[in-house]
């Protein structure tokens, strides 16, 4: 096994700690190096050669980010981490840390206890550890997964697609930034969203996105209307699903257990839609770790969704679609760019 070598920067003596015992409980790891802040940890860079950094996004003198951009200068093959409090400048420090090249973020846990800090901490950090190690490890060959498309059929033969759900994970926040800011136009059906993050981050989320397109993108409330050019993002620690309401589907906020260790889960949201009679969903599986999603792609298969997933160049992880893909649910793989044109394909009459 691959010894990973990692780094842990936190200002907080405590936190870097924990954050160090978690780390060296995990197999085949290398704690090669901990600092107390940004300036300290550069100077231990060279020296330690990480493949794996955690570091704290608040710290004084040199925050995270500026921190993370100085190491990508430094060396831009490590990968970064950020460990995030959880309140909101927290959430858009990180957000934008994500665009300055961090792989991916944990939050700090909320809770007092040092034995289910560590616990939580431990079910965060290792999965990522394993993807670096992976990453590690000599090239394995991608397993191919060309592009198939729709067979051609005229257009009054083909009703358009009237909902779009859509599920993703790491890598997440920059590849729908990617996908909205390039949409050339308005997608004419209502459009849900399941990104793995805890509160307050999707609230930052959909704020970010709701910038950069045409459509009004916002983290979903409990009796939200569903209506096209909408975007709704399900907020963090709470699944969202589709109901019937009075006046029309409507999305409900679900404080039930996670899914596939996921809260909010992608089969949670698909699963519910999979039950609404007279939909017609697109599903789109993107970037991410884990298989969320793959169960709730085969209960839409019933409705006679299409369902799109992102392809493995593209991805910063191809867990999600690529166990989509390996399970058979998927019926189109695409590169990040051309998912945004494919939605408004298929969704446009």
């Amino acid at each position: 096994m691959t010894a990973v070598k990692i780094m842990v920067v936190d200002d907080t003596i405590t936190y870097r700690q924990i954050v160090s015992k978690v780390v060296e409980s995990i197999p085949g790891t290398e704690l090669v190096a901990s600092a107390s802040s940004g300036r300290t940890a550069l100077m231990k860079l060279e020296g330690t050669k990480p493949d794996l950094i955690f570091l704290d996004v608040m710290m004084p003198e040199m925050d995270g980010i500026e921190t993370l951009r100085q190491v990508k200068l430094i060396n831009p093959d490590v990968a970064v981490v950020m460990v995030s409090g959880v309140d909101k400048e927290n959430a858009k420090i990180t957000l934008a840390s994500l665009e300055a090249g961090a792989l991916d973020f944990v939050a700090k846990p909320q809770t007092s206890g040092m034995a289910e800090s560590m616990e939580l901490l431990k079910n965060a950090l290792e999965p990522i550890i394993n993807l670096v190690r992976d990453r590690l490890a000599p090239h394995r060959k991608a397993v191919p997964a060309p592009s198939k498309v729709l067979p051609t059929v005229k257009k009054s033969d083909q009703k358009p697609f009237d909902l779009v759900v859509l599920g993703i994970s790491t890598g997440g926040p920059n590849a729908l930034y990617t996908l909205f800011s390039g949409l050339k136009g308005t997608v004419p059906c209502p459009f849900l969203i399941v990104q793995h993050m805890p509160p307050l981050f999707t609230q930052s989320l959909a704020e970010r996105l709701d910038g950069v397109t045409q459509m009004k993108v916002k983290e979903a409330q409990e009796g939200d209307l569903l209506a096209p050019g909408m975007v709704f993002i399900a907020p963090g620690g709470k699944h969202m699903v589709v109901t019937q309401g009075p006046k029309g589907n409507q999305v409900s906020i679900l404080d039930s257990p996670p899914v596939n260790h996921c809260k909010p889960a992608v089969d949670v949201l698909f699963a519910s839609v999979s039950k609404l009679p007279g939909l017609r969903p697109l599903s789109v599986v993107m970037t991410g770790m884990g298989r969320d999603g793959t169960e709730g792609v085969k209960a839409l298969k019933g409705t006679g969704t299409y369902c799109l997933v992102q392809d493995e160049a593209t991805s910063v992880v191809w867990g999600m679609p690529g166990s989509v893909y390996e399970s058979q649910g998927a019926d189109e793989v695409l590169p990040l760019e051309k998912i945004g044109a494919r939605i408004l394909e298929l969704t446009c009459t």
